[in-house]
């Protein structure tokens, strides 16, 4: 049933290019007539409706491309050398597989639409690796916490590599979780397999070919790194293929961590260096993930350089046409870097001195001034999404010491978890449950008392696994069970009128 609701989206939603469909009728006329096939047997008039209100949600979301700060020697060359790459036979091959992937993922058109304007307005703000004159830029990209910043340089590396970017360097923050999840999405929408796959024995039996390899894997990326492991300098160096023998491009997803960078740069100077210059001829961008964390020059005297900050400049000047950019939602410490500074080129600081370009996030982005600003009404009405908390003084207060002992959580945190599992059982339902979802609980700034709550909400959430399985099929029978009702008088309350509204 879901393959054929899912062959169905696609088609409508290929159908909807032209605009003038896309209105509420238009989507309900279509949808039946493409329904008409003999290949959806089992879409029933529900489903059918489901999917119309679906797509009408996701059509409805638009981003716009935001602001862009360029310096004022900035030379436009992407334009200039377009008709060079859409020459080849297969133009943008990375970038046309990833936008389908985007499309599977059912991202809204003019989401991928504004995705594809903004990364080539990013990537023509890049040196153009078809120079091959030294040159170096620095830049950075702004963008909202969680609103796509991941999707968007995985998108700038695709295009990097259609246009002739040999080596790229994602750097994904200073811890391995981390570092691990951002391989797994530059595995899924760039490289096309699943790197970790055969590091691990319980991965063998997963699929080898994942993501955008569903749609061609003919040019495989070369990675020198996996979701399990890091860069490892004992093992590359094993392999001794200069970065210039790859006929693909080669890419790196790497933890910020000074002896990481470090074995990558005396990796570099030891394999794929020219011998003259000792400096790599090949153009190499390299993405600092959350830029502001780490990166920065943090040492008081003018003349020191903190580690991480020193392994980056030394990494950058390793090749002799490079490109540093640095993705992050709060850049304030990265622009109040000193631009000024007469530096010898290997100290050169991380300052965006050559573009800063703003994201927008999409107009369905929940965000702080959803919540904060559109959320909070002019009268004196509740707040639209915030609760005020008020069962937490006895068991977690508000000031609390590291030793606190926590035997219970307030009701209201069980009653949040609650809404959660309602939620994601409806998103389930929906077909969504190979989307993400989470629930971020911080109710506390120590760890300890953190593992505390983890232990307290894993406790009550295998106390409600245990009533579902044992009585969630006994029908009315089952609403006995204490936990059963908690959730039906969750989904009453939080759920129940918007669901019949939509309905009814």
């Amino acid at each position: 049933m879901k393959e054929q609701i899912d062959m169905l989206d696609n088609m409508v939603s290929q159908g909807l290019a032209d605009s003038a469909r896309r209105t509420p009728e238009g989507i309900r006329d279509l949808i039946a007539s493409v329904r008409q096939a003999p290949i959806f047997p089992d879409v029933t008039d529900d489903d059918a409706e489901m999917l119309a209100r679906e797509i009408e949600e996701r059509i409805g979301v638009s981003m716009g491309l935001g602001a862009t700060v360029d310096a004022s020697d900035f030379e436009p060359w992407l334009e200039t050398v377009r008709p060079e790459i859409e020459s080849g036979s297969e133009p943008w091959y990375y970038w046309t597989r990833y936008k389908k992937l985007l499309f599977k993922k059912k991202l809204p058109q003019d989401v991928i639409h504004g995705t594809d304007q903004v990364t080539d307005k990013i990537l023509g703000r890049l040196g153009n690796p078809r120079d091959k004159r030294s040159w170096d830029r620095k830049g950075m990209v702004v963008g909202h916490v969680q609103s796509g910043k991941t999707a968007n340089y995985t998108g700038l590396v695709c295009k990097a590599a259609d246009a002739g970017y040999r080596l790229i360097i994602v750097i994904a923050g200073i811890h391995n979780n981390l570092r691990n999840q951002t391989q797994g999405r530059i595995d899924e929408g760039f490289i096309g397999r699943d790197t970790g796959r055969l590091a691990q024995m319980g991965n063998r039996e997963k699929p080898k070919l994942i993501g955008v390899a569903e749609f061609s894997d003919k040019f495989t990326p070369v990675s020198l790194t996996n979701t399990i492991r890091d860069f490892n300098k004992a093992t590359a160096t094993s392999n001794t293929s200069q970065i210039a023998s790859y006929a693909v491009p080669v890419v790196l997803v790497i933890k910020k961590n000074m002896h990481t960078l470090r074995n990558l740069t005396e990796w570099l100077r030891e394999h794929s260096a020219n011998h003259s210059s000792e400096m790599v001829d090949q153009p190499m961008l390299l993405i600092d993930d959350e830029a502001d964390n780490a990166s920065i020059n943090v040492k008081y005297g003018k003349s020191e350089v903190s580690r991480i900050n020193s392994q980056i400049r030394e990494l950058l000047g390793v090749f002799r046409r490079s490109c540093y950019v640095g993705y992050t939602a709060t850049p304030f410490a990265n622009i109040f870097i000193d631009p000024e500074q007469d530096e010898a080129m290997e100290e050169e600081d991380l300052f965006p001195r050559d573009f800063i370009i703003g994201l927008d996030a999409p107009d369905n982005y929940f965000g702080p001034r959803k919540v904060f600003l559109d959320g909070i009404p002019d009268e004196e009405e509740e707040p639209l999404y915030l609760r005020n908390i008020t069962d937490n003084e006895d068991v977690l207060p508000i000031r609390h010491k590291i030793d606190h002992d926590l035997v219970s959580v307030p009701p209201s945190m069980i009653e949040a978890l609650r809404a959660f599992l309602v939620a994601r059982t409806i998103r389930d339902l929906r077909g969504q449950s190979d989307q993400h979802a989470s629930m971020l609980v911080n109710a506390s700034r120590f760890t300890r008392v953190q593992s505390l709550i983890r232990n307290r909400l894993q406790e009550a959430l295998d106390t409600i696994r245990d009533s579902i399985r044992v009585n969630a099929s006994l029908g009315e029978q089952g609403i006995r069970d204490p936990e059963i009702e908690a959730l039906r008088n969750i989904w009453a309350s939080e759920f129940y009128e918007a669901w019949h509204a939509a309905f009814t």
